[in-house]
Parts: C-alpha cells; structure tokens; sequence
C-alpha cells in the first residue's frame, strides 16, 4: 500500500500548439531556381501577391479570420472589405468585439456591445451568414424586443447553419422570440439555441428537416408548443431542455428516429419524462427525483442523473430505475441527502459496468456510508466504482464525539462477494467509521480487484490545484490516513495496488 501526498499541479493547455494555422507566408523557391541562380539564398522566399488570388479564394481565407481580424482586413483593402459584408461567421461577445470588460459601467459596457453589433450587422449585406451567436446576456436593460428583431431580420437567411441567441437572464419575459425570421432559414438551420425568452412556435413554420441540434435555455415554452415544434423535426440528434419552467410533462416523441442525446436540467414544473424516440443513448437530467419512461430502453447506455440540490436520488435510483436501463453501461449519481440509509434492492442493473456517486452536501455526515454496498450488489458486472464525498460539505465531527480509531469494531455484510469489479476510488475519505468500514468490503470481497485509489484530500479545485481544505478539514484528513493505517492496510490481498493521498506539504500541510 502506498501512501503520498497530494502533489501540487498546474494543467497548461496545449490548445495552441495544436491547432491548424493559416498562413500567407510564401514557399520556398523551386529547386530550378536555385539552380539558376545560385546567388539566391536558400531561405529565400516567395512573395505571394493576395490581388492575385481569385475572388472566391480570398473570400475563404477571409471567413476563416476572427471576426476582429476580418474586420481591420476589410479596413485596409477593398477586396476584403467586399467579402467583409457577406462575412460568414458572426459571433459577437465582448471579447470577439474586443471590449474590456473591466473599464465603466456594466450600462456604458453594455452600451458598447450594443452600438457595435448595430453597426456590423448594419453594414452587413445579409448574405451568406452560415453562424449567427448573440452571446448578450450581459446587456441588460440595453437590447430592446425590437432591436432584437431587426438583427435577427438581418443576418437570418436562408443558407444559415447556425443560430444562438443568449439574452439576459433577469428579463426572460420581456423577449419574444420573433419565429417568423425562422421561416426562410428553416430548410438550412442545422442548430438552434435560444435563451432567457419566450420562445412561441404555436404555427408550423416549415420542415426544420435538417435540425440536429436544439437547446432551450430560460425558455418560456409550453410542452404543447415543443410538441408543435418537434412536429417539424425529423433529424433531430441532441436536444436540451434546461430551466424551461412552463413544461410540467415532457414527451419525447417517436419520430425523433435520429435523437442519441437528451439533457432535462431543472425544470422546476416538470413532473413526468416520457421517452419515445427509440435510439436516445445518453441521458442526463439534473432536478429532483422524477417519474422517467422509456418505451425502448434497449440503446440507452450512459446516464446521469442530478439531484445536487434535492434529496433521495440513490434511493430513487435503487428502487425506480431498474426498469429503464436494461443495457446501461455507466452510470453517474448525485444527491443532496438522503432520508434513510441505501436501501437492499432485489432489482439488478445487469449490464452496468461503470459508476460514480457523487454526495453533495452536509447531510451526508451522518449517513451510513457502508449501506452503498447495496449499489454493488446490484451491479453485478460493475467494472469501475467512484464515490466522491466533497471534502466542501462534510463536516468533519467535532474532536470530542468521536472515537478512537484503534477501538473501532469493523462491521461487515454477510454474503457479499463481487467477482467483476477491477477499479475502486473514493475521493474524500476521512475518519467516519462507515467510509472505512466500505473500503475494507470492497477490499477484502471484490475478487478481480486491481486498484483501490483512497483520497483523503478534495481533489482537484477547478484551477488544476489542490482542492481548497481549511485547517479543521486537513487534520481531520491526517485521521483518515490513521484510520486507514489501522484497519485497511493489513487487508490490502496479494496483487492489489492501493494508493493512499493526503494532503500534500505545499497547499495543505503549511496551513498546520
């Protein structure tokens, strides 16, 4: 068994050295020519001459600019500033437009979003816009219905690919989404994301026959009216649904034969999911426990299933899941609290090889971690088991109540034996008896285990640092590493690599 410490960690992104560039340098003389004059140095490169190129050429290598790029382009050459007016890819955020976002009011910052977009779409012809993004949702109080409705008139043609419209949250209401600029795009739009407005497709525009992507965010819309919608859809592919809180019943019709991805994120009202489409393999939903069906369960192989912010959704999982995930492969579960410890299920996910429990919130510290084993006992093909319990959370409990590790009485669950599971990791591991009392389980019974990864720390912070641990949190940490020493090391069976992390000396250790 192995024990380190946490090791300091920065990720760099190598994004940039990766990605294609373009490029007008010249090329290097043809061999001929060196030969026939020798006084030409070998590094010597051509000039390329962009007048030279055809119309259509420069055309391509100007939309592939940024928008910024292209716009200075068409400020020094004619040629440019032709393409400039049929410019093909429009996303306009604060930083393509190259505002600070530091300097002035947010209504002055605003102010300069707005008077730009108006002035690029106003000298826009209107003609060959494939990518139209509006990332505005920082322009409160600025963009007016009507000012939204003359861009959109502008830049949404046919030939479009497409669209988003992100608006400010705080004022969903005041937006209605004007549907009719759809109707000459609707053969050509191949993504559709609007965002904090009314969205109202009450009147079949045309046949979005070549929709494969669509995402309502902080939209009003009601299930009558996506059902119009989705009538007008047959290659539909991903759809999200998330925070539309008009919906109460979301059915998922099935000509949506294409459909393989199907995100429902906190819709406040929705009480019942149906699932129609026959092909949808991934599945995430983020809310409290809900009534979900699925006509054909057969293709779904990945879900999630949120309740970060709500309770019971291991024991809504155990009890009401089963049914619906004949073939499922992974797994990923998360909650807030759970009222009762992890009840025995007789139900089995069969094929499942792949599961993560995420518990999320302090209410975990008194749960009886140990009663997870009835997830293992379910999955009897479970190849890989991850638990997290966010060091952020769980409070430890007070030095006084708790018990010295070296009295423990380890309980174990007569009969359970699991013969598939290869990998294990639990990620914030500390001094509760239960979570000790778990590890030793799946230790000493999982036959084909390989590596056990127990990690008294909170991981990884978004940075691609340590995890933040205050003083109480790093000390009780140190306790699990005592407790782990006590009662785990000695079970450790031959060919079993288990990796113990605590707290590293740089980002935890120099708080003591």
């Amino acid at each position: 068994m192995k024990i380190r410490p946490r090791s300091y960690s920065r990720w760099r992104r190598d994004d940039d050295y990766h990605r294609p560039r373009l490029s007008l340098a010249a090329t290097k003389c043809p061999p001929c020519q060196e030969h026939d004059n020798p006084e030409v140095a070998k590094d010597t490169i051509q000039v390329i001459e962009l007048d030279k190129f055809p119309e259509d050429i420069l055309h391509h290598i100007h939309s592939l600019v940024p928008l910024r790029d292209a716009a200075r382009a068409a400020c020094v050459s004619r040629r440019f500033l032709r393409s400039w007016k049929c410019f093909p890819n429009l996303t306009f955020n604060w930083k393509t437009l190259g505002l600070n976002m530091q300097e002035g009011t947010p209504y002055d910052r605003a102010k300069k979003i707005v008077d730009r977009i108006y002035h690029i779409l106003k000298n826009h012809s209107g003609i060959g816009v494939k990518i139209l993004k509006l990332q505005v949702h920082s322009c409160s109080n600025v963009i007016t219905a009507n000012l939204l409705g003359i861009w959109l008139e502008t830049a949404v043609k046919s030939g479009i690919v497409e669209l988003a419209v992100d608006l400010p949250q705080d004022q969903s209401a005041k937006y209605d989404f004007p549907c009719s600029v759809l109707s000459c795009a609707a053969s050509s739009i191949q993504s559709l994301a609007p965002s904090a407005c009314a969205f109202r497709p009450t009147i079949i525009i045309d046949c979005f026959r070549n929709l494969k992507n669509l995402c309502l965010k902080l939209v009003l819309i009601t299930e009558e009216e996506l059902g119009c919608f989705f009538s007008c859809t047959i290659s539909l592919e991903k759809l999200e649904v998330s925070q539309c809180n008009e919906i109460t019943f979301l059915k998922i019709p099935s000509h949506l034969q294409q459909l393989c991805i199907l995100r429902v994120f906190l819709c406040q009202k929705l009480q019942v999911v149906e699932i129609y489409a026959p092909k949808v393999a991934t599945f995430m939903f983020r809310g409290p426990p809900t009534k979900i069906s699925i006509t054909n369960p057969s293709q779904l192989k990945i879900m999630t299933m949120d309740g970060s912010f709500y309770a019971g959704m291991f024991h809504h999982a155990l009890t009401k899941l089963h049914s619906i995930t004949s073939n499922l492969h992974t797994l990923v579960l998360c909650s807030s609290r759970e009222a009762f410890n992890t009840p025995a299920s007789a139900a089995k996910f069969l094929q499942l090889r792949h599961l993560k429990i995420y518990c999320c919130s302090s209410q975990f510290e008194s749960f009886d971690f140990l009663s997870l084993i009835s997830f293992l006992e379910a999955c009897p093909v479970l190849e890989t088991f991850f638990l997290s319990v966010s060091r952020h959370y769980l409070r430890p409990e007070p030095t006084s109540q708790k018990l010295d590790v070296d009295s423990w009485h380890i309980r174990k669950i007569p009969g359970f034996r699991h013969d598939k599971l290869k990998k294990a990791s639990i990620t914030g591991i500390n001094s509760s008896k239960s979570l000790i009392e778990l590890t030793c389980q799946i230790l000493k019974n999982s036959s084909s285990l390989e590596c056990l990864v127990l990690d008294t720390t909170s991981g990884y912070g978004n940075s691609g640092i340590c995890g933040n641990m205050d003083r109480e949190a790093v000390m009780d940490a140190l306790e699990g590493v005592k407790a782990i020493k006590r009662h785990v090391e000695g079970q450790v069976p031959d060919g079993v690599n288990v990796e113990v992390l605590k707290p590293c000396d740089r980002c935890h250790i120099s708080k003591l």
